[in-house]
């Protein structure tokens, strides 16, 4: 990383953040914390998408905000635009987009403004430990679906602080959902502090199963790095520690699954969990490893029961748990039961809606039960493309080609390199709305794309179709 043009006149003073956690400081609601964050968090805008950050100081008119340096990093040759909470709009000053030089994520940008907007208050991150409450605010970038990006606020719950620095600086995780364009928004704990800057969300690839790394950047590491950034902080820094704890493990095994080291994964998890037998997200985490890169549905059946043990009201591992009963099990009764304990404590979790339809729909033949779950799921989601796409092939079950063209039509305007869509968008306009033309040409880009992506068994039932079709690619 580097700074991007020059800095600002080093004649402007630069005003002290006095951040330090008060004795007797009490919890607010979540509401309370809500407002908070709204009038801190600012969308960062440039004209490939946008990202968030947060007021940290005001130096007579001039403004900074902390970000992510991802939000801001190659976007020089762009125009950077702040958006406030007032919905007023501010160019990004020339030559103030400051990218720390080292391995931590972060960056500040400055506008002008005569306004008077409300700064973030610190807290100390050095303090939050697994369970207690936590928020994310953020700007969800537009997508096909819903085109403005607006204000998000997400409660969830501390996973893991770690001590220890990973990569980029990302040491806290979290398990509030959280969307892309919210990097660089603020992570705030039960007083409304700002404990740390968001950058991060994660799911396993394969199924999407959650595995609760959604990850920040403590505001610690921000203290050790401010100067280097031209902001003066009295924020308690990062503590060092030769004794590695449960959540050093745990965060670094996170890392090594990123990094598909999956033996290394396991290593740390047994770690985490031997320094702390009741750690259940560790249980969940190192279950979803087994289940999905290292072959082991019983030992992840046996983490996932575990985990439930630990904590019987934490939704994502039921929805973990009935997944692996789904899809390595074939326990489809018992895949049932999970995902429907899973959306009665978390009824506003799309995935969980589109997991049990897909149950329903592939596995229990209950078609009507799989479309309202569906729906429920898009409606919960409306970008969700996956959900589109098996409600398309559902519909095409019940008889309704038109109906399933819409959703086919959808999940490509949401993503329109979904190989899987065009394919099937292009038996349906072949076979059943008489538009030959229209499906040959969606089967051939069907096909461009498996190749593309290395999709050699979906590439060949793609050319196979085209055959069949007399339109061989």
């Amino acid at each position: 990383m580097g700074y991007l043009g020059s800095w600002l006149p080093t004649s402007i003073a630069v005003v002290s953040i006095v951040a330090m956690v008060q004795q007797g400081a009490t919890a607010k609601t979540a509401r309370e914390v809500n407002q908070i964050a709204q009038a801190i968090t600012v969308k960062v805008a440039h004209t490939g998408g946008n990202g968030s950050g947060i007021l940290l100081q005001k130096d007579s008119n001039v403004y900074t905000v902390l970000t992510a340096a991802h939000v801001v990093k190659g976007k020089a040759n762009r125009k950077l635009t702040i958006e406030t909470p007032d919905g007023q709009q501010y160019e990004v000053l020339v030559g103030s987009v400051r990218i720390y030089a080292g391995d931590v994520d972060l960056a500040v940008v400055k506008f002008r403004s005569s306004n008077n907007y409300k700064l973030a208050n610190l807290g100390n991150s050095n303090i939050l430990a697994g369970g207690m409450d936590l928020y994310v605010a953020g700007f969800p970038a537009p997508t096909a679906v819903i085109t403005q990006s607006i204000f998000v606020f997400r409660e969830g719950k501390v996973t893991a602080n770690s001590k220890r620095a990973f990569k980029d600086g990302y040491a806290l995780l979290y398990s509030n959902d959280t969307l892309p364009g919210m990097s660089g928004g603020p992570i705030l704990n039960e007083e409304g502090k700002v404990v740390g800057i968001h950058g991060k969300g994660d799911r396993e690839q394969g199924n999407g199963a959650k595995t609760g790394f959604n990850a920040g950047i403590p505001i610690a590491r921000f203290a050790d790095i401010a100067r280097d950034l031209n902001v003066q902080t009295a924020v308690a820094g990062t503590v060092q520690s030769s004794t590695l704890t449960a959540d050093d493990y745990f965060v670094s095994a996170n890392q090594k699954n990123r990094n598909k080291d999956y033996q290394g994964a396991l290593a740390d998890y047994n770690r985490a969990i031997t320094l702390n037998p009741d750690y259940a997200v560790a249980y969940n985490n190192r279950g979803v490893l087994k289940q999905n890169k290292l072959n082991d549905p019983q030992g992840a059946l046996a983490d996932h029961n575990r985990a439930i043990t630990l904590n019987p009201n934490f939704a994502i591992f039921y929805n973990n748990r009935g997944l692996l009963k789904h899809e390595n099990l074939n326990d489809f009764q018992g895949a049932l039961a999970d995902y429907n304990r899973s959306i009665t404590l978390n009824p506003n979790d799309a995935e969980a809606y589109y997991n049990r339809g897909t149950l329903k729909h592939e596995k229990l033949n209950d078609f009507q039960g799989a479309l309202a779950d569906y729906n429920r799921s898009i409606a919960l989601n409306p970008n969700f493309a996956k959900a589109y796409n098996n409600r398309g092939f559902l519909k095409k079950k019940l008889d309704d080609p038109q109906g399933a063209l819409d959703d086919f039509n959808k999940a490509l305007q949401i993503n329109p390199q979904y190989t899987n869509v065009y394919a099937a968008r292009g038996s349906l306009k072949a076979r059943q709305l008489n538009d030959l033309p229209g499906g040959i040409a969606d089967l051939r880009q069907a096909a461009h794309l498996a190749r593309a992506q290395g999709q050699t068994q979906l590439l060949q039932s793609i050319l196979e179709a085209l055959n069949q079709l007399g339109s061989a690619e």
